[in-house]
């Protein structure tokens, strides 16, 4: 026999459950539902046999806020896990995948409006600094934050270099505003906005030529009378997969080998793949993946398992990279937010990671 009390506690809705097992005393717990696409479950954190008096149980919502979390997270993940089928990843993969989404995702939903503006310009500026570091940019990430929040050019830096850095403004604009799928459009329009004052005649444009390639690798890329049909058929099977219920996080990780090998455009090809891999992400709740300059060569090593045809090593590949990401950085963000350790009466917005 159970009974119980809600309390609700900083968006963190917690009741204390009371148990009466037959001829002992009664025990108490600090529980959380669990639901998710109609199955329900809970997680319980046992409290001793002993009534609670309010502030003790204001102490204990505190103490085990990210234990309970981190329960729930790992719930939701077990039972959204049953619901896809992967074709490379196993359940486990796919389980630490999911716990990090609904870690990420209780992150994310317990921080206030200033803590969340701060936390993504944090990332963003990391996030810009690598993407663009990938292609041969030498901006520091000093000067990148400098240039994208201070508005402080570098002086010694050629201008196609900061106007690289500074087109992903007007992508993190365009990103935040724009609510719907990838389609042909979004991904002409991702392309006009980081080529803008650097290649006019292309921005926005499919290239018209094939006698490109992509350095280091053998394959052909796609012929440019199909670019926008190979594009379509790419979008049309990354939807239709994530409706029949295929692994979101590797379909996205597919979606951005086949465009980088279509190439579609002269120039700025990963870092429009770039971006739609991560639009993808966070349209399904997952964290954003890094593109960092000193990673450069193991990004370029997975994407050259798919030219193997080792596509399982691919995708995993990409399922250990942001894992070792972020996995650890978003527990530990997460503790900051259910339990922080205050600095002269409050948390400081810079002690998120990225």
């Amino acid at each position: 026999m159970a009974s119980s009390l809600l309390y609700t506690m900083a968006r963190k809705p917690y009741r204390i459950e009371v148990n009466y097992p037959q001829g002992r005393s009664p025990q108490y717990f600090l529980a959380k539902d669990v639901k998710f696409k109609g199955k329900r479950s809970k997680v319980k954190k046992y409290l001793g046999t002993k009534p609670l008096k309010p502030e003790e149980v204001e102490h204990y919502s505190h103490e085990y806020a990210f234990e309970i979390e981190s329960r729930v997270a790992a719930k939701k993940a077990e039972m959204s896990s049953a619901l896809y089928s992967a074709d490379y990843l196993s359940f486990e993969q796919v389980k630490k995948i999911e716990e990090l989404r609904f870690l990420y995702k209780t992150f994310t939903d317990l921080l206030t409006v200033n803590e969340i503006e701060a936390y993504e310009q944090k990332f963003e500026v990391h996030y810009v600094q690598g993407t663009t570091s990938i292609e041969g940019n030498t901006l520091s990430l000093k000067q990148t934050h400098d240039l994208l929040i201070e508005g402080i050019s570098p002086k010694d830096k050629p201008l196609r270099e900061i106007n690289e850095i500074q087109n992903f403004k007007k992508v993190k604009q365009y990103r935040d505003k724009y609510k719907g799928k990838v389609t042909v459009n979004f991904i002409k329009t991702l392309h006009s906005i980081i080529m803008d004052n650097i290649d006019y005649e292309s921005s926005g444009n499919f290239r018209r030529t094939d006698d490109i390639g992509i350095i280091g690798c053998e394959l052909m890329v796609a012929p440019s009378i199909i670019i926008e049909e190979e594009l379509q058929k790419m979008i049309d099977n990354y939807y239709n997969s994530i409706d029949n219920g295929k692994y979101p996080f590797e379909q996205a990780a597919f979606f951005h080998y086949n465009f980088e090998i279509t190439h579609p455009f002269a120039d700025g090809n990963g870092r429009v793949g770039r971006e739609i891999f991560n639009y993808m992400l966070i349209k399904e709740y997952y964290p954003r993946l890094l593109f960092l300059g000193r990673d450069r060569e193991q990004y370029i090593s997975i994407l050259k398992l798919g030219n193997e045809e080792k596509y399982g090593e691919m995708v995993e590949s990409f399922a250990d990279l942001i894992l070792f990401q972020r996995a650890e950085v978003v527990k530990e963000n997460l503790k900051k937010v259910v339990n922080p350790q205050k600095r002269d009466g409050q948390m400081r917005l810079t002690d998120f990671g990225v």
